[in-house]
Formats: structure tokens, C-alpha cells, sequence
């Protein structure tokens, strides 16, 4: 686990139990009112974000690869041993796009259908960078990079951070999330990030505090739970008026908030997830299904939660393909697209298809040269984003020369990104409701690479 993860200033500490204090100073059961008054809402303002991280990093040249027979060729003798057949690969008919024709890699084929039904478009060569970079100024160090180039758990700060060449306590998503939740979902219970993936630097804010699901729903303190056949009146008396007492010791009175805080959550979330009809669409059974069944659940809830925004993190591991690239890969990309084609469904069910986007993110792509059996370490990939407000069924970014010794080539087939990360996330953010005067909080570096009026890449409407 990296620095990042692992320290959290004091004095950011302080604050955001001092936030949080004032949140659950008054009575339990008052606390619980109070929230529900908060949650009246209109449902065509909704929009969620929902990040899926793909541990590991993705190999970018098995995923989307050329199809047209030149272009094939070069990408065949690079990586001869794990080479997809060419036959095998499913072909796009990509509006506007003038390069070669690109094929999904097979086990991609539940996700094809949202291309044919501009649902699904493809972002190129995304990847961490500093500051622009030409490939002459990296092999000639004049440019700085980001720290840790090919280290799995730097990379995946940098990208979550958007602050590839500093420690950062917050991330883009946690972010976004600051500068949005107080126009949106101001007096909710339940925090605008949620995570079922355990805790993340994206979606950590200066003041919004991810809130942690499991795929079955909030955890609760059963003794604590009306309904519960657990529940003990008697107990749950004695364990709120621990956790409504003042303490004089610092931590101890965090430890007291963050306790009542995390008990109100769970029980807001799990009467409003309640409080909503069971979903119709089928999930397969693999974890990421799993993962973004109770996303669908959640979006579903939104009223019950007080929501008007919503940002969610989901994970998929196993991306780390330095051997039997062609099973692993075609495993992992099978699940992956098999739970996106259902959650794209279950929004289509419960009519907010439109109103969710969901998008891909990775620790970095890898080189193109086989190492025999796999990929080692690179750069820059291709990711998915998916949604009803999608302009899809094309490539955004730059499709980058699929050969060794290309010009986005730094060595071994690894990808110079094309595609800054603060760009791919700057088009979300201000879809979500981010203005562009927020783009210089959520993303420092944007600024570097392009202003904020000419941030977006055309992928999502401008909100």
C-alpha cells in the first residue's frame, strides 16, 4: 500500500471529524428525522457516476485490437505467442472514426450490442501524465513524469488522485463530489460517494466521507436494528447515549461521531433500499455483478437516501496478465462485460438509463511486446464508458500506432499516453454538474494540458 494510502495528516483528521461532529451532536433518533426531511427530490435531476476499477492494469492491445489486415499484421508479429485470431475478433463500425477498423476482443461480445445502439463508446490511449509530453522529451528526461511509472500501487493513486507527482489525501471523485453535494444533496444522510469496493482514494473528499456498502447492503449493528430479531430495545438506549455524549478527549469524542455517524448511515441506507421494489434484471454471477447489482439497488433508493447525485466505485481484480494473458484476460473481460450489459439493463428498467454513466479505469495499460505467456507493465490504455447520455459507437482521443517502434512507442510496445486522465475526467465531471470554474479544484494539472472551456472530449453533453 502506498504513502497516500496509508497517511492522513493529523489536522485533515481533525476537520473532518470536527465536520462530522456537528452532523451528530443532536439525539440519534432526531438526527434520522432531521435527514428524512431532506429527501424530496425530482427524478429527471438525477445523474450518477459509477467508476469501475480494473485492478491489475488491463492489457489495452488484447482488448481493442485492429482488424484490417495491415494494421493486423504489425500488431501479430509484436506479440505472435498471445495474439488474438483474427476470426475470433468482433468488429466495430465506429462513426467518424478514419483509422483502422477495431475489433473487441470476443469475450467483450455483451457490451457489442451497446455500441450498435450508440451506448458505448471507447476513450484511447488514457493514462497518467504530468505535464504534456512528447516521446523525444521523455527518452531525453526533459518533461517531468508521474512517480512511480509501472508500479501498480502508484499508478492507481495518480489515477484516482489525478495528482500523478504528489501525495494527495483527497481524490477527483471525492472532488467532484465537494464541489457538487452541497447544490444537490445538501441535508442528505448518506454520503454522495459509495463504495463497494472497500475504501478508496477517489472518492475521499476534503469534506464529503465515502460511505462503504457490501453487496448485500449496509452493515448494521443488529441489536441496534428495528426489525432485527436481534434488536434489543434496552441495548440500543444504552449505545445511543454513549454515542450522543460529549467527550472531553479529542479521539475519543472522533471515535463517539464517526460511530453514530456510521450507525445512522447504515439505517437511513437500509430502510430506503427497502423501501424499493426488487430489481427484474438478471445478473450473472461473478463479483462485479454483484457489485453493481446493489449499485442499480442504490440508484433505485435515491430518494429514500436524499440523493440527487451520486457517485459509486465498484471493482474488478486479476488484471495483472504476465502470464496466460489469453484465459486470464478472457475470463476477467467476460465478467466484466457480462455485469455491465446488466446494470446498462437495470437502468433501462428503472428508467435512468439516460441519467447514469459508468466508465472504466485502470492502474495503466501494458506493453504490446509479449513477454511469452503474457504483458508486462505500461502506460496508457483504452477504457469504456457506457450510458444513455453517451455519444457512442465512437473513439474519442487518439488511436495510437498498434506496432513496435510506433511513435507513441517508449519501449517494449508501451503507450505514451495521448489521452491525460485530467481530460477523461473533466468530461465526466462536468457532466455530472461540475462548472468549469470547479475544474481547477477537482483537477489541479487540467490547466497544463488544455482550459477548461476545451476540457471535454465530446463523449457526454456538457450539464
Amino acid at each position: 500500500m502506498s504513502y497516500i494510502h496509508k497517511h492522513l495528516a493529523r489536522r485533515d483528521f481533525l476537520r473532518r471529524t470536527a465536520l462530522a461532529t456537528a452532523w451528530a451532536g443532536t439525539p440519534f433518533a432526531a438526527n434520522l428525522a432531521a435527514i428524512g426531511a431532506a429527501a424530496a427530490q425530482t427524478a429527471g435531476d438525477h445523474k450518477a457516476l459509477v467508476c469501475i476499477f480494473l485492478h491489475g492494469g488491463n492489457d489495452n492491445s488484447n482488448t481493442i485490437v485492429p482488424v484490417e489486415s495491415s494494421a493486423y499484421s504489425r500488431y501479430l508479429s509484436a506479440r505472435p505467442a498471445i495474439a488474438l485470431p483474427q476470426a475470433t475478433l468482433l468488429p466495430l463500425s465506429l462513426s467518424g472514426f478514419t483509422g483502422p477498423q477495431l475489433g473487441l476482443n470476443p469475450a467483450l461480445a455483451p457490451i457489442r450490442p451497446l455500441f450498435d445502439a450508440g451506448r458505448c463508446a471507447i476513450v484511447a490511449n488514457v493514462g497518467t501524465l504530468a505535464w504534456p509530453t512528447t516521446l523525444t522529451q521523455y527518452k531525453n528526461r526533459t518533461v517531468q513524469t508521474p512517480l512511480g511509472l509501472f508500479s501498480h500501487s502508484d499508478q492507481q493513486s495518480s489515477w484516482q488522485t489525478g495528482l500523478p507527482t504528489r501525495a494527495s489525501t483527497t481524490g477527483w471523485l471525492g472532488r467532484v463530489a465537494d464541489m457538487t453535494t452541497s447544490a444537490y444533496n445538501a441535508g442528505a444522510g448518506v454520503s454522495m460517494c459509495m463504495s463497494l469496493a472497500g475504501n478508496n482514494i477517489m472518492q475521499a473528499g476534503a469534506s464529503v466521507v465515502q460511505y462503504q456498502v457490501t453487496t448485500q447492503g449496509p452493515v448494521v449493528i443488529e441489536t441496534m436494528t428495528p426489525g432485527h430479531w436481534r434488536h434489543d430495545p434496552a441495548m440500543a438506549a444504552a449505545m445511543n447515549k454513549l454515542l450522543t455524549e460529549q467527550r472531553s478527549h479529542m479521539l475519543e469524542q472522533a471515535y463517539t461521531t464517526i460511530g453514530a455517524r456510521s450507525i445512522a448511515t447504515g439505517q437511513r441506507a437500509k430502510e430506503a433500499l427497502a423501501s424499493v421494489p426488487a430489481l427484474s434484471t438478471v445478473f450473472p454471477a461473478n463479483g462485479l455483478a454483484a457489485q453493481l447489482r446493489m449499485v442499480a439497488q442504490l440508484i433505485a433508493a435515491r430518494s429514500g437516501l436524499g440523493h440527487r447525485r451520486q457517485i459509486f466505485f465498484v471493482a474488478q481484480g486479476g488484471y495483472d496478465f504476465h502470464d496466460n494473458l489469453l484465459d486470464n484476460q478472457a475470463l476477467r473481460l467476460g465478467e466484466l462485460a457480462s455485469a455491465m450489459a446488466a446494470f446498462h439493463d437495470a437502468t433501462v428498467e428503472l428508467g435512468v438509463a439516460s441519467n447514469v454513466t459508468t466508465f472504466t479505469a485502470s492502474d495503466f495499460g501494458r506493453g504490446l511486446q509479449s513477454n511469452g505467456r503474457g504483458s508486462d507493465h505500461g502506460w496508457g490504455g483504452h477504457h469504456f464508458v457506457m450510458g444513455g447520455a453517451v455519444n457512442g459507437n465512437r473513439l474519442y482521443g487518439q488511436w495510437p500506432t498498434v506496432a513496435l517502434g510506433g511513435p507513441e512507442d517508449i519501449g517494449q510496445g508501451r503507450l505514451l499516453p495521448t489521452t491525460p486522465v485530467d481530460r477523461y475526467a473533466a468530461t465526466l465531471a462536468r457532466w455530472f454538474g461540475a462548472s468549469a470554474s470547479d475544474l481547477t479544484t477537482v483537477l489541479p494539472n487540467l490547466s497544463r494540458f488544455v482550459t477548461a472551456a476545451n476540457a471535454p472530449m465530446g463523449f457526454l453533453p456538457v450539464s
